[in-house]
């Protein structure tokens, strides 16, 4: 039966994406947490890094019908950071908002003297199944419900690539809105 094949093919082709997200989730883990990583670092105009991170999820917004604000207190700032690096990061952080959040994600940028402050915050479903002192640890998934929706590393791996280039990466929840902060050194 031509529907039955199709309804296998398709179950089959997202068994082997997922299993592919994995695989890459935990090659990336694995690189993160190496000892000797050294990561290149140069000059990053934050901003415009940013826009292109959510450009890349556009499709996923649009699904949605979610348009992410954007507010930078210093659209000119300026960080020191691998590009490789801070794109999976930024990236985790975006797919994360967007995989468990329950609404549209704010960015916003803020600067003291010496650091340099990203922070991406949305509502949360059910704020009280989260544990923001365990969101950055290897496979935490909130509740089982989340399993199919990720593999629980990205943040991990976030985490781990900000330590190797000075940065920090701290959660919070405020009422129902989960707050991820990027913590840059100036």
């Amino acid at each position: 039966d031509s529907a039955v094949r199709s309804r296998h093919l398709d179950a089959a082709a997202k068994r082997i994406d997922a299993t592919t997200e994995l695989l890459d989730q935990l090659f990336a883990y694995t690189k993160s947490t190496d000892p000797d990583l050294a990561l290149d670092l140069e000059p990053v105009l934050l901003k415009p890094f940013v826009e292109e991170v959510l450009l890349g999820q556009y499709p996923v917004f649009e699904k949605l019908g979610w348009e992410p604000r954007v507010t930078f207190a210093d659209a000119g700032v300026s960080i020191e950071a691998n590009r490789d690096a801070l794109s999976r990061i930024l990236a985790n952080l975006v797919v994360n908002a967007l995989r468990h959040g329950s609404s549209a994600p704010s960015i916003e940028e803020t600067k003291t003297a010496d650091r340099v402050f990203l922070c991406i915050s949305n509502a949360v479903e059910d704020p009280t199944a989260l544990d923001p002192d365990r969101l950055f640890d290897r496979f935490y998934q909130a509740d089982a419900a989340r399993s199919a929706k990720g593999s629980g590393l990205g943040l991990s791996v976030s985490a781990n690539l900000a330590r190797a280039m000075g940065m920090e990466l701290t959660a919070e929840l405020a009422g129902s809105v989960l707050k991820i902060t990027l913590s840059v050194p100036l």
